[in-house]
């Protein structure tokens, strides 16, 4: 086969994908199951893909979180490009032209992010993937469908709905405070909780809910 029969057997077998990441306003692939399930295929193929960046640039950005605290943030961005190699015949290449961005408190930890997402987009876009509830297919989803029919009901029905679980905790409530203001995110916690569990604040979660929010919160930090 040449280079891109080869890209086309690799992209066969990303049909079986899930969204096993969630962000607050949507689900995606992430980028560990896209290499877990597509390197088996390239080294059966003998299929290289080879990252290449060059020197880009970086700035601080320096802001006050809600409660009043100085907070700094490493922004990299840069030029990058993403080779195919057929390893069988190592002269027949394919280069595609890409970028890399990234934001973190720690500036390696802002480029190591930054690396990792161009990645995975690359991949997902190469291959044809959706990555969040912006394609179409991402809709299609069974777990999606119901989210978009949570504006329908009253509020007062969402919650009579979860009265056999407790109202979250002093204790939960407190640590996602902590959680969202360490990164600013007090507008999207807003807009995940209003469209996920169609309530206005946290302080209207049940305890279950509470846990899974928390989860949510220490995952996107890690």
């Amino acid at each position: 086969m040449n280079l891109y029969q080869k890209i086309v057997e690799v992209r066969k077998v990303a049909k079986g994908f899930q969204k096993d990441g969630k962000g607050f306003n949507y689900k995606y692939v992430t980028g560990d199951q896209v290499l877990a399930k597509i390197r088996d295929k390239m080294n059966e193929l003998n299929l290289l893909l080879v990252p290449s960046t060059k020197v880009g640039d970086y700035h601080i950005h320096n802001y006050t979180t809600n409660k009043g605290k100085e907070a700094i943030d490493f922004i990299v961005k840069g030029e990058m490009s993403y080779t195919w190699i057929n390893g069988d015949e190592p002269e027949e290449r394919l280069t595609v032209d890409w970028a890399y961005y990234g934001q973190m408190d720690e500036i390696s930890r802002a480029y190591g992010s930054a690396l990792t997402y161009s990645e995975r987009y690359f991949l997902l876009k190469c291959l044809g993937l959706p990555t969040d509830e912006d394609d179409p297919d991402a809709k299609d989803t069974s777990e999606n469908k119901p989210t978009e029919k949570k504006s329908s009901p009253p509020p007062t029905q969402t919650k009579s709905n979860g009265s056999d679980d407790k109202l979250a905790s002093e204790k939960q409530l407190k640590y996602i405070y902590t959680l969202v203001e360490e990164k600013n995110y007090t507008e999207g916690i807003k807009t995940y909780i209003k469209k996920n569990y169609n309530k206005d604040s946290s302080k209207e979660l049940t305890s279950t809910e509470a846990s899974e929010l928390i989860k949510l919160l220490q995952d996107m930090q890690a």
